[in-house]
């Protein structure tokens, strides 16, 4: 019997934990709220706000008065869980917060952000006592040792470190990952630290000497978050395509893989008796599980709204179809029956940018979830899922041919992949913010990105090289199109700030120059080594002014 529907979140939810008694639910959204619940009567006691970008992940204090919060805004926010009203607000990362926990005797909270730190925070007077330094990539997890006097963090730059609090300096590395590490956990006797990662395993350490004591190896993609039970003989993990598995920690041996969920794992706890966990996917989706038999007791469909807001519209290559997509779900229509042929869910979070292949037999969707997704048209399942990008990709487009793909960043890196092998050909870095636009030449050997950054860059797809540069706009480039005739090749720029610009590409002798054709800024012409001929209709004071800015005739 299902015991509660929680229902209030508007969005996926990140984050779902116990308070220590077991008499609450604390859970967070990316609808930028943390909401709190009573256990025994399902009723939502507060909902906290204060946030202003997705919560992330959340902890209770160890007496349970109090909630931690992280966001994507980059602070902590503690909350009396009484009164529900937030006691401090932590600033001081440079980056998003993607964790956060209490020391055992609550008075000391870590947080890790994506500026590729850890920062230890006074309980009480909300000051940051250390931060520790050290890793190069998004720190994506941090746990306290139970004396409360070192803490454990992981990050995309594949390796788990252990820190002393007292003098902020790091004892051990370990590296054994090949992919970046999304989270850690310690178990409840504080001897080990467990790892999931990007390279599909979790791993166990030894939280002394740093040894690795188990690697457990099953899972077929990415392996997102993991939990230990309260006794600590058990692990449950969670992985990309939506499968869980729990593992017996000594032995290394699955006791159960629970296949129900459709799409990637986000967050997954044990109840504090340890006999049931509780699973959230990127799809809206609760579901509680009983530990002893690997069976799904009762499913939570999470009330996320279809297509509140149309946020774009595409037509296939034919015309005989149309997408429209909003928020994380994108609909096939059939263009003369008006009938839907499929619904393609899966993203954990909104579409940027949805795109058909040439060909017009797929269609690639890229999301605020990280992800690309390419689906087939014809029976709206998945083919693949791209993973690489570390934030939002908010742009993506096929080559000519429809072998590669090409995508943008909102960190301003641009990726081109090999659909056939289904991975990363390039990573392309050189712009500083994000990228807005991208298209390929006919060819298909070249690639022009524009980006927020005030440039255009051109990319040569074979070698993965910058081969020009055009800078200097006086605002972001919003978009950009490539445009070829008999005579020469040319980008088309648009920018924030009105101005239209048609750059001459010449690519030839290993050599690609660019060089502006014509231009023009509220109403202005400004046209660069061009001919203007059989004008009529001009008056003198017209003839005059041309004249005077350097034109014959």
């Amino acid at each position: 019997m299902c015991l509660h529907v929680l229902r209030g979140h508007k969005r996926v939810v990140n984050s779902i934990v116990y308070s220590p008694q077991g008499d609450q639910i604390a859970s967070g959204s990316e609808d930028k709220a943390v909401r709190l619940w009573d256990t025994a009567a399902g009723e939502n006691l507060h909902i906290l706000m204060g946030h202003t970008s997705s919560v992330k992940s959340l902890m209770y204090s160890p007496n349970g008065d109090r909630v931690a919060s992280c966001s994507y805004d980059s602070s902590v926010r503690l909350w009396d869980v009484r009164t529900g009203v937030c006691v401090h607000t932590l600033v001081g990362h440079n980056g998003s917060i993607r964790s956060v926990v209490y020391s055992p005797q609550g008075d000391l909270v870590a947080s890790a952000s994506d500026d590729h730190t850890v920062r230890i925070w006074d309980a009480e007077s909300g000051v940051c006592r250390q931060t520790l330094s050290g890793h190069s990539h998004h720190v994506t997890s941090v746990m306290f040792s139970p004396k409360g006097d070192h803490v454990a963090s992981s990050s995309h730059d594949k390796t788990v470190r252990l820190w002393d609090v007292g003098t902020g300096t790091s004892w051990h590395i370990s590296n054994a990952h090949v992919g970046a590490v999304r989270r850690i956990i310690l178990s409840p006797q504080g001897d080990r630290v467990a790892s999931c990662s990007d390279d599909t395993t979790v791993r166990i350490w030894d939280m002394e000497t740093g040894t690795c004591h188990q690697t457990l190896r099953g899972h077929r993609g990415i392996v997102f978050c993991i939990a230990y039970s309260p006794q600590g003989h058990q692990i449950a993990s969670g992985d990309l395509y939506g499968m869980v598995r729990l593992w017996n920690t000594e032995s290394g041996e699955c006791l159960h893989t629970m296949t129900d969920h459709y799409t990637i794992i986000r967050s997954v706890t044990y109840s504090p008796s340890g006999d049931q966990i509780v699973c959230g996917d990127g799809g809206g989706t609760v579901r509680l599980w009983n530990v002893e038999s690997g069976q799904c007791r009762q499913t939570l469909e999470c009330q996320i709204s279809e297509l509140d807001t149309v946020d774009g519209v595409v037509c296939s290559p034919n015309g005989s179809q149309v997408i429209v997509y909003g928020g994380s779900t994108a609909h096939v229509w059939d263009a003369e029956t008006d009938v839907c042929k499929h619904t393609l869910t899966g993203h954990g979070d909104y579409l940027n940018s949805v795109v058909y292949s040439p060909q017009g037999d797929q269609v690639v969707s890229c999301s605020k979830d990280t992800m690309l997704r390419v689906w087939d048209v014809a029976t709206g399942e998945c083919l693949h899922i791209l993973i690489g990008h570390l934030v939002s990709v908010l742009f993506v487009t096929y080559s000519p041919r429809g072998d590669q793909l090409a995508s943008g960043g909102k960190d301003g890196w641009l990726r081109v992949w090999d659909l056939e092998a289904r991975t990363c050909r390039w990573t392309l870095s050189g712009h500083s913010k994000e990228v807005n636009g991208i298209v390929y030449s006919s060819g298909g050997d070249l690639i022009a990105s524009a980006s927020s950054d005030k440039s255009v860059r051109v990319w040569d797809v074979l070698s993965g090289q910058c081969r020009a540069a055009i800078q200097g706009f006086q605002s972001m480039v919003k978009g950009i199109e490539w445009i070829e005739t008999p005579s020469a090749n040319y980008l088309v720029t648009g920018c924030f700030d009105g101005m239209i610009g048609m750059w001459k590409v010449e690519d030839q002798e290993g050599r690609c120059d660019v060089s502006l054709h014509w231009s023009t800024r509220r109403g202005a012409l400004n046209v660069v080594n061009a001919t203007i001929q059989d004008v009529q209709g001009l008056s003198l004071l017209n003839k005059q002014l041309l004249l005077q800015r350097g034109a014959v005739g």
